[in-house]
């Protein structure tokens, strides 16, 4: 059975969202205040009696409460962003319902210093857990507090690197994503994969997965890398299609049949001589792992330079994943691995409505992590009776927020779909594969319902039918 996180309509109320999250992270900064008794009111008197004097005030219970650390750039440039991330975790708070669930928002500014320092102003407050930061090097410096707390993170970022046992990383690695739409292709019949990558590090990972996976299901016959320059993508686009030798192969054939003389000859030439080059490009599918202007520039260079989208696949990240990229005609048909996208899109609509602006696409993240951490603490009790050791206390909330929970199997379901957060801090997610169409996309390939075993394929078996052999027979004369 599945472990999976309720989302519920948000409730109506006076106070406008933002407000009452203010007053929220307000609240969880300031010095916890003593919870009231649950038991039924005071008999009514009608003179105010005096409190007793405190060393005989006798509490009934005290409170269970959850600590968490919101570690995010509050200022700097990415300051809008972090104040996102802070909204989603409130409103995931809320939806929750959860009032043993506290969370304290600590500024980073965006810098491994910042992250660090507010790493140690939040294991002085006592926190439970970390969530956040955003960036690679700032999860790296507050990880490493944690860890010597003996506290887990829950970072946002997507960089494999940072990662560790009991640092988990929950953005959307692009690992997973080249993965799913490559064992998707060749499901679909692709063998044979080419691949455009950036120069740096995230086209370093990209290819290194990509070479992963196509090693599995077929082999890779073309890659190449450009500077994240758009005046310099023409050479390596032509190399990438072998356009020269594909148009000199052209011209030598449209030279030879000139030389036989004859009217068949010539006509054939004729017709030869409306193209640009002779033969396909030396693969069937094609990854290409950039999004926004860069992509934008790079699409139309495709079929400039003879990588027909109407015969080679092209195939994309999450970086793709991106309404403004669908009215590009180059990427029509075109597929990228993502979650599906409805859940989502209903959520941003309700964020919307609440805060007032569009939530950046990582918001998600934050929603999913403190719903995560209310579905773990479900079955904790909301109190405990009075004198109760405060350490076993904090061993029931360490016992709910273990390692060995946060690492099941099973995995959970948030707003991007199924994902679970593996024990060496990495995470692995169950994307669907969608199409680009001419009026959004269109899920070409629904993610898996259950996670698998650890380590057994994270995509439904292709289809074994006629209809869905029809590519792959076709393919296999090449």
């Amino acid at each position: 059975m599945q472990t999976c996180f309720e989302h519920k309509p948000l409730p109506v109320r006076r106070m406008p969202f933002r407000a009452m999250a203010v007053l929220l992270c307000l609240a969880a900064c300031a010095t916890p205040a003593p919870r009231p008794e649950p038991t039924a009111p005071a008999p009514p008197s009608p003179v105010a009696e005096a409190a007793p004097p405190e060393d005989e005030a006798v509490a009934e219970e005290v409170a269970v409460e959850i600590r968490v650390a919101m570690l995010l750039p509050l200022s700097g440039t990415e300051g809008e962003t972090g104040q996102a991330l802070l909204d989603a975790a409130t409103m995931a708070l809320m939806d929750a319902y959860d009032p043993r669930i506290r969370l304290l928002p600590f500024d980073t500014a965006g810098t491994p210093d910042g992250a660090e320092a507010a790493a140690r102003m939040a294991v002085e407050k006592g926190v439970h857990i970390f969530v956040g930061p955003l960036l690679a090097d700032n999860v790296a410096a507050a990880g490493d507090v944690a860890a010597a707390a003996g506290l887990m993170t829950l970072g946002f970022s997507n960089d494999a690197r940072v990662a560790a046992p009991r640092r988990y990383i929950l953005g959307f690695l692009p690992e997973n994503e080249v993965r799913r739409v490559v064992e998707h292709a060749s499901d679909s019949g692709y063998n044979r994969f080419g691949g455009l990558f950036s120069e740096g590090r995230y086209g370093d990972r990209v290819r290194t997965a990509f070479g992963d996976a196509v090693a599995v299901v077929g082999r890779v016959t073309a890659l190449e890398r450009y500077p994240p320059d758009a005046d310099a993508l023409a050479g390596p686009i032509q190399r990438l299609g072998d356009y020269e030798r594909r148009r000199d192969a052209l011209r030598l054939e449209v030279r030879t049949l000139r030389d036989l003389g004859d009217d068949m000859t010539d006509e054939i030439a004729d017709s030869l001589e409306a193209r640009e080059v002779l033969g396909p490009p030396p693969f069937e599918a094609v990854l290409v792992p950039e999004g926004g202007a860069l992509l934008r520039t790079i699409a139309p260079l495709l079929p400039f330079y003879e990588i027909d989208p109407a015969e080679v696949k092209l195939m994309g990240t999450g970086l793709w994943d991106d309404p403004d990229l669908r009215g590009e005609p180059p990427l029509q048909g075109a597929w990228y691995a993502a979650p599906l996208p409805g859940p989502r899109a209903a959520w941003a609509q309700r964020f919307e409505t609440a805060f007032g602006d569009r939530p950046p696409r990582i918001a998600t993240l934050s929603y999913d992590a403190v719903a995560l951490l209310a579905a773990m603490i479900r079955d904790l009790p909301p109190t405990l009776p009075a004198g109760t050791d405060p350490a076993f206390m904090e061993s029931l909330i360490g016992q709910a927020l273990s390692p060995e929970r946060l690492t099941d199997e099973r995995g959970f379901s948030g707003l991007d779909g199924l994902f679970r957060l593996l024990p060496d801090g990495t995470n692995e997610r169950a994307l669907a594969v969608l199409e680009i169409v001419r009026d959004g996309v269109r899920v070409a390939a629904p993610p898996i319902e259950a996670f698998p075993r650890f380590g057994e394929r994270l995509s439904p078996l292709p289809d074994r039918s006629e209809a869905g052999f029809k590519r792959s027979t076709a393919s296999q004369g090449d």
